[in-house]
Protein backbone atom coordinates (compact mmCIF):
# COMPACT_ATOMS: atom_id res chain seq x y z
CA UNK A 1 0.00 0.00 0.00
CA UNK A 2 0.89 3.55 -0.69
CA UNK A 3 -0.28 6.13 1.95
CA UNK A 4 0.78 9.68 0.56
CA UNK A 5 -0.16 12.41 3.72
CA UNK A 6 -1.01 16.43 2.72
CA UNK A 7 2.38 16.48 0.09
CA UNK A 8 3.25 19.53 -0.98
CA UNK A 9 6.02 20.88 -3.85
CA UNK A 10 6.86 24.21 -5.02
CA UNK A 11 9.53 24.91 -7.23
CA UNK A 12 10.61 28.74 -6.82
CA UNK A 13 7.01 30.69 -6.72
CA UNK A 14 5.23 28.14 -8.59
CA UNK A 15 3.20 25.59 -6.34
CA UNK A 16 3.15 22.13 -8.12
CA UNK A 17 1.39 20.42 -5.44
CA UNK A 18 -0.47 21.67 -2.44
CA UNK A 19 -1.90 19.01 0.01
CA UNK A 20 -1.81 16.02 -1.76
CA UNK A 21 -3.28 13.29 -0.03
CA UNK A 22 -4.58 9.38 -1.35
CA UNK A 23 -4.00 5.99 -0.67
CA UNK A 24 -3.11 3.11 -3.23
CA UNK A 25 -3.60 -0.57 -3.34
CA UNK A 26 -2.42 -3.36 -4.80
CA UNK A 27 -3.99 -2.97 -8.37
CA UNK A 28 -3.53 -0.26 -11.32
CA UNK A 29 -3.80 2.98 -9.88
CA UNK A 30 -4.19 6.12 -12.62
CA UNK A 31 -3.59 9.90 -11.51
CA UNK A 32 -5.60 11.44 -14.04
CA UNK A 33 -5.58 15.20 -15.00
CA UNK A 34 -4.11 17.88 -17.42
CA UNK A 35 -0.85 18.61 -18.73
CA UNK A 36 0.44 20.81 -15.71
CA UNK A 37 -1.89 19.43 -12.95
CA UNK A 38 0.89 17.97 -10.49
CA UNK A 39 1.12 14.34 -12.25
CA UNK A 40 5.01 13.88 -13.20
CA UNK A 41 5.52 15.99 -9.81
CA UNK A 42 3.51 13.05 -7.51
CA UNK A 43 5.29 10.33 -9.13
CA UNK A 44 8.70 11.73 -8.27
CA UNK A 45 7.70 12.37 -4.86
CA UNK A 46 6.39 8.41 -5.04
CA UNK A 47 9.44 7.41 -6.97
CA UNK A 48 11.82 9.28 -4.56
CA UNK A 49 13.67 11.26 -7.33
CA UNK A 50 12.05 14.42 -5.46
CA UNK A 51 11.19 15.05 -2.12
CA UNK A 52 8.29 16.76 -1.24
CA UNK A 53 8.34 20.44 1.07
CA UNK A 54 6.06 19.01 3.79
CA UNK A 55 3.95 15.69 4.04
CA UNK A 56 4.49 12.38 4.41
CA UNK A 57 4.71 9.17 2.02
CA UNK A 58 4.64 5.56 3.30
CA UNK A 59 5.10 2.69 0.94
CA UNK A 60 4.11 -0.67 2.48
CA UNK A 61 4.38 1.01 5.90
CA UNK A 62 8.25 2.46 5.04
CA UNK A 63 9.72 5.35 4.11
CA UNK A 64 10.43 6.20 0.34
CA UNK A 65 13.98 6.26 1.11
CA UNK A 66 13.52 2.72 2.99
CA UNK A 67 11.08 1.18 0.07
CA UNK A 68 13.41 2.89 -2.45
CA UNK A 69 14.35 -0.90 -3.93
CA UNK A 70 10.85 -2.25 -4.48
CA UNK A 71 10.42 1.12 -6.49
CA UNK A 72 10.83 1.00 -10.28
CA UNK A 73 10.31 4.10 -12.44
CA UNK A 74 9.46 5.16 -16.13
CA UNK A 75 9.92 8.60 -16.11
CA UNK A 76 8.20 10.87 -18.58
CA UNK A 77 11.82 11.93 -20.12
CA UNK A 78 12.49 8.45 -21.13
CA UNK A 79 16.19 8.93 -20.24
CA UNK A 80 18.77 6.58 -21.29
CA UNK A 81 22.90 5.78 -20.86
CA UNK A 82 24.35 7.46 -24.10
CA UNK A 83 25.94 4.87 -26.44
CA UNK A 84 24.32 2.07 -23.93
CA UNK A 85 23.42 -0.92 -26.10
CA UNK A 86 20.13 -2.68 -24.91
CA UNK A 87 22.53 -6.00 -23.60
CA UNK A 88 24.14 -3.61 -21.88
CA UNK A 89 21.65 -2.61 -18.95
CA UNK A 90 21.38 -6.50 -18.54
CA UNK A 91 24.47 -6.11 -16.67
CA UNK A 92 23.47 -2.90 -14.77
CA UNK A 93 20.10 -3.36 -13.28
CA UNK A 94 20.78 -7.02 -11.52
CA UNK A 95 22.55 -4.75 -9.33
CA UNK A 96 20.25 -2.30 -8.46
CA UNK A 97 17.15 -5.30 -8.11
CA UNK A 98 17.78 -8.37 -6.48
CA UNK A 99 14.36 -9.89 -7.72
CA UNK A 100 15.73 -8.70 -11.45
CA UNK A 101 14.58 -11.52 -14.02
CA UNK A 102 16.39 -11.51 -17.23
CA UNK A 103 14.24 -14.36 -18.77
CA UNK A 104 11.77 -12.24 -18.51
CA UNK A 105 13.67 -9.61 -19.62
CA UNK A 106 14.56 -11.30 -22.74
CA UNK A 107 11.19 -12.54 -23.75
CA UNK A 108 9.84 -9.26 -23.41
CA UNK A 109 12.54 -7.63 -25.64
CA UNK A 110 11.54 -10.54 -28.23
CA UNK A 111 7.78 -10.05 -28.01
CA UNK A 112 8.61 -6.18 -28.87
CA UNK A 113 11.34 -6.91 -31.79
CA UNK A 114 13.94 -5.03 -30.10
CA UNK A 115 17.66 -5.86 -31.26
CA UNK A 116 20.23 -6.75 -28.01
CA UNK A 117 22.82 -5.32 -29.86
CA UNK A 118 20.64 -1.54 -30.59
CA UNK A 119 21.73 1.75 -28.97
CA UNK A 120 19.52 2.38 -26.86
CA UNK A 121 19.44 6.40 -27.63
CA UNK A 122 19.02 5.85 -31.46
CA UNK A 123 15.77 3.65 -31.10
CA UNK A 124 12.11 5.72 -31.73
CA UNK A 125 10.39 7.18 -29.54
CA UNK A 126 7.68 4.56 -29.21
CA UNK A 127 10.74 1.17 -28.71
CA UNK A 128 12.54 3.19 -26.15
CA UNK A 129 9.40 3.56 -24.40
CA UNK A 130 9.20 -0.46 -24.92
CA UNK A 131 12.46 -1.35 -24.23
CA UNK A 132 11.69 1.04 -21.16
CA UNK A 133 8.71 -0.45 -19.83
CA UNK A 134 10.18 -4.13 -20.39
CA UNK A 135 13.25 -3.54 -17.85
CA UNK A 136 10.56 -2.10 -15.54
CA UNK A 137 8.99 -4.66 -15.30
CA UNK A 138 11.63 -6.88 -15.52
CA UNK A 139 13.01 -5.73 -11.98
CA UNK A 140 10.91 -7.82 -10.18
CA UNK A 141 10.22 -4.43 -8.11
CA UNK A 142 6.71 -4.08 -5.77
CA UNK A 143 5.95 -0.73 -7.00
CA UNK A 144 5.76 -0.31 -10.33
CA UNK A 145 5.59 3.56 -11.32
CA UNK A 146 4.69 4.78 -14.69
CA UNK A 147 5.00 8.12 -16.29
CA UNK A 148 2.35 8.37 -19.58
CA UNK A 149 3.33 4.45 -20.15
CA UNK A 150 1.43 3.93 -23.60
CA UNK A 151 2.98 7.28 -24.88
CA UNK A 152 4.01 7.42 -28.75
CA UNK A 153 2.81 3.62 -28.75
CA UNK A 154 0.82 2.04 -31.83
CA UNK A 155 -2.89 0.39 -30.72
CA UNK A 156 -1.65 -3.15 -30.79
CA UNK A 157 1.24 -2.18 -28.03
CA UNK A 158 -0.95 -0.08 -26.13
CA UNK A 159 -3.14 -3.01 -26.07
CA UNK A 160 -0.33 -5.45 -24.96
CA UNK A 161 1.05 -3.06 -22.41
CA UNK A 162 -2.19 -2.44 -21.01
CA UNK A 163 -2.93 -6.52 -20.42
CA UNK A 164 0.77 -6.68 -18.82
CA UNK A 165 0.11 -3.89 -16.48
CA UNK A 166 -3.13 -5.29 -14.97
CA UNK A 167 -1.62 -8.67 -14.77
CA UNK A 168 1.38 -6.84 -12.59
CA UNK A 169 -1.39 -5.38 -10.91
CA UNK A 170 -2.42 -8.95 -9.33
CA UNK A 171 0.14 -8.88 -6.40
CA UNK A 172 1.73 -5.63 -6.89
CA UNK A 173 1.43 -1.91 -6.49
CA UNK A 174 1.31 -0.21 -10.26
CA UNK A 175 1.15 3.34 -10.37
CA UNK A 176 0.72 5.13 -13.64
CA UNK A 177 0.08 8.82 -14.67
CA UNK A 178 -2.27 9.28 -17.89
CA UNK A 179 -5.03 12.10 -19.81
CA UNK A 180 -6.17 9.29 -21.60
CA UNK A 181 -9.49 8.61 -19.86
CA UNK A 182 -11.24 6.02 -22.40
CA UNK A 183 -7.88 4.20 -22.37
CA UNK A 184 -7.21 3.39 -18.63
CA UNK A 185 -11.00 3.08 -17.71
CA UNK A 186 -10.94 -0.05 -19.44
CA UNK A 187 -7.88 -1.53 -17.07
CA UNK A 188 -6.96 0.43 -14.48
CA UNK A 189 -8.74 -0.21 -10.72
CA UNK A 190 -8.17 3.07 -9.07
CA UNK A 191 -8.06 6.60 -10.01
CA UNK A 192 -6.73 10.15 -7.95
CA UNK A 193 -7.91 13.03 -10.00
CA UNK A 194 -5.46 15.83 -9.70
CA UNK A 195 -6.02 19.46 -10.82
CA UNK A 196 -3.74 22.95 -10.19
CA UNK A 197 -1.20 20.51 -8.03
CA UNK A 198 -5.03 19.39 -5.86
CA UNK A 199 -6.72 16.34 -5.45
CA UNK A 200 -10.34 16.31 -6.33
CA UNK A 201 -11.41 13.27 -6.14
CA UNK A 202 -10.14 9.56 -5.75
CA UNK A 203 -12.00 6.39 -5.10
CA UNK A 204 -11.89 2.93 -6.83
CA UNK A 205 -13.41 3.11 -10.56
CA UNK A 206 -16.36 0.54 -10.40
CA UNK A 207 -17.33 2.44 -6.75
CA UNK A 208 -17.61 5.90 -8.34
CA UNK A 209 -19.80 4.59 -10.83
CA UNK A 210 -21.63 3.17 -8.44
CA UNK A 211 -22.18 6.52 -6.63
CA UNK A 212 -22.83 8.83 -9.57
CA UNK A 213 -25.13 8.83 -12.09
CA UNK A 214 -26.08 10.80 -15.19
CA UNK A 215 -29.37 12.35 -15.05
CA UNK A 216 -31.54 15.30 -17.03
CA UNK A 217 -32.27 18.56 -14.96
CA UNK A 218 -35.65 17.44 -14.07
CA UNK A 219 -34.82 14.26 -12.38
CA UNK A 220 -32.24 16.59 -10.06
CA UNK A 221 -33.70 16.38 -6.58
CA UNK A 222 -32.28 17.92 -3.21
CA UNK A 223 -31.08 14.87 -1.91
CA UNK A 224 -28.66 14.81 -5.05
CA UNK A 225 -24.67 16.44 -4.97
CA UNK A 226 -24.88 18.22 -8.11
CA UNK A 227 -21.29 17.99 -9.17
CA UNK A 228 -21.35 19.45 -12.95
CA UNK A 229 -23.01 19.38 -16.48
CA UNK A 230 -21.45 16.92 -18.72
CA UNK A 231 -22.27 16.25 -22.39
CA UNK A 232 -25.92 14.50 -21.65
CA UNK A 233 -27.05 16.20 -18.59
CA UNK A 234 -25.94 16.47 -15.01
CA UNK A 235 -23.32 14.25 -13.23
CA UNK A 236 -24.93 14.05 -9.24
CA UNK A 237 -24.42 11.84 -6.94
CA UNK A 238 -26.81 10.33 -5.57
CA UNK A 239 -27.63 6.91 -3.61
CA UNK A 240 -30.76 6.75 -5.56
CA UNK A 241 -31.19 4.42 -8.94
CA UNK A 242 -32.14 6.86 -11.62
CA UNK A 243 -30.53 7.99 -15.11
CA UNK A 244 -27.17 6.52 -16.25
CA UNK A 245 -24.10 5.16 -14.82
CA UNK A 246 -21.38 7.67 -15.80
CA UNK A 247 -18.01 6.67 -17.73
CA UNK A 248 -14.65 7.51 -16.04
CA UNK A 249 -14.44 10.53 -18.77
CA UNK A 250 -17.74 12.13 -17.48
CA UNK A 251 -16.47 11.48 -13.72
CA UNK A 252 -13.42 13.13 -14.49
CA UNK A 253 -14.83 16.47 -16.59
CA UNK A 254 -17.32 16.98 -14.17
CA UNK A 255 -15.09 16.92 -11.23
CA UNK A 256 -12.56 19.23 -13.15
CA UNK A 257 -15.36 22.14 -14.15
CA UNK A 258 -16.67 22.05 -10.64
CA UNK A 259 -12.88 23.32 -9.21
CA UNK A 260 -13.48 26.14 -11.43
CA UNK A 261 -9.28 26.03 -11.94
CA UNK A 262 -9.32 23.67 -14.86
CA UNK A 263 -8.46 25.70 -17.86
CA UNK A 264 -9.54 24.51 -21.49
CA UNK A 265 -7.53 21.79 -22.69
CA UNK A 266 -7.80 18.63 -24.93
CA UNK A 267 -8.11 15.75 -22.66
CA UNK A 268 -8.28 13.55 -25.32
CA UNK A 269 -4.59 13.75 -26.88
Amino acid sequence: MIRVSNISKSFSDVVALADVSFVMNTGVNVIIGPNGAGKTTTLKCLAGVITPDSGNIEIFGKSVKEAKKEIAFLDENRRVFRKFKVKDYEHIIPLLYRNWDEKLFKKLLAHFSIGRERRVEKLSAGIRTLFLISMVISTGAKVLILDEPTQHLDPININDVQKMLKELGQDRVVVIASHHMEEVESFADRFVIISKGRVLYQDEIDLAKEKHRVVSQNEISECDEVIQAVDSGWLVRTDKDKGRYPSLREIVLAYLKKSERATLFDFNG
